[in-house]
């Protein structure tokens, strides 16, 4: 299995999209979020070949996994993976935790080479993510501070009644402090971790030059390109591949791609809200180019 990779973003900055358009490539299998690896991490980091023989540590952490947050939606069959698990016996928490992709990955029936992670939290856990896998790529998105602002406001206003509703700040100052903080975390994260090993994509490439910007992702992840991913928004209505209970907030991934968002904090921010976010994250905007 080639290294994994992780899709890492500020939320409301595509991740979602991206997730789905790596899944769809035909060597790649890239599960709904669930951040596991690193919630039990400090758990069963020191899980060794001696813990995939005892039968009541893998029961126990087969039931933390099993209550962790999301992982339903992986509809996993706990039996199965206890004896893929049991059968693979893996001698690091970094190989139990690839076990469990795969397994995921196999459900699926498709057939692939490598899996994927994203999920927004990572940004903090980058470091995390290393020492598990030293040889993992990283795919940072990034997307204007600003349009993500109005992608927060706009949610705030939005029904939802999932228990993974995501609940977002509405001031712009708290906004644009959270958005500079996160990504600066992660240019310092992967400044440490190799920044030969991270290709940043910026959202609004993505969705307007979709087809150069995936030829460039796979050129840096040294797969061939997939037209597939492309449809990504085809399979999600047909499979489902982003759960029924979260599109309440990630509709638009049942859609084409679009430059529709790109720009409107123009006409949805006052002059002194853009004044606002461009003093308190002007130099993160000016690092990705906004």
């Amino acid at each position: 299995m080639r290294p994994p990779i992780f899709i890492i973003g500020n939320p409301r900055s595509g991740t979602t999209l991206l997730r789905l358009m790596v899944n769809n490539h035909r060597h790649i299998i890239v599960p709904p979020e669930c951040g596991f690896a690193v919630w039990w991490y400090d758990k069963y980091r020191h899980w060794g070949i001696d813990s995939s023989r005892d039968p009541q540590l893998l029961d126990g952490f087969l039931a933390d996994l099993a209550a962790s947050k999301k992982i339903e939606t992986w509809n996993l069959d706990y039996v199965a993976l206890r004896d893929a698990i049991a059968a693979n016996q893996p001698a690091s928490y970094a190989e139990l935790v690839a076990c469990i992709y795969t397994f995921f990955g196999h459900t699926t029936g498709k057939t692939f080479q490598r899996w994927g992670d994203k999920n927004n939290f990572y940004i903090q856990h980058i470091a995390t993510l290393a020492a598990m896998f030293p040889d993992a790529a990283y795919v940072h998105i990034v997307r204007d501070g600003r349009d993500v602002a109005c992608s927060y406001r706009k949610l705030a206003v939005t029904p939802m009644d999932s228990k993974y509703a995501p609940h977002l700040a509405t001031d712009i100052a708290a906004i644009a402090a959270e958005w500079a903080d996160n990504n600066d975390q992660a240019t310092s994260a992967f400044d440490a971790a190799g920044r030969e090993r991270v290709c940043i994509v910026r959202y609004e490439d993505l969705v307007t030059n979709s087809e150069t910007e995936l030829r460039r992702l796979c050129a840096f992840l040294a797969e061939p390109y997939d037209e597939q991913m492309l449809e990504y928004y085809l399979w999600n209505r047909k499979a489902h591949q982003e759960p029924l209970e979260f599109l309440q907030w990630k509709r638009k991934t049942l859609e084409m791609p679009t430059d529709s968002e790109v720009g409107k904090y123009r006409s949805l921010l006052t002059a002194e809200e853009i004044a606002v976010f461009d003093r308190i994250a002007g130099a993160t905007l000016a690092r990705y180019g906004y």
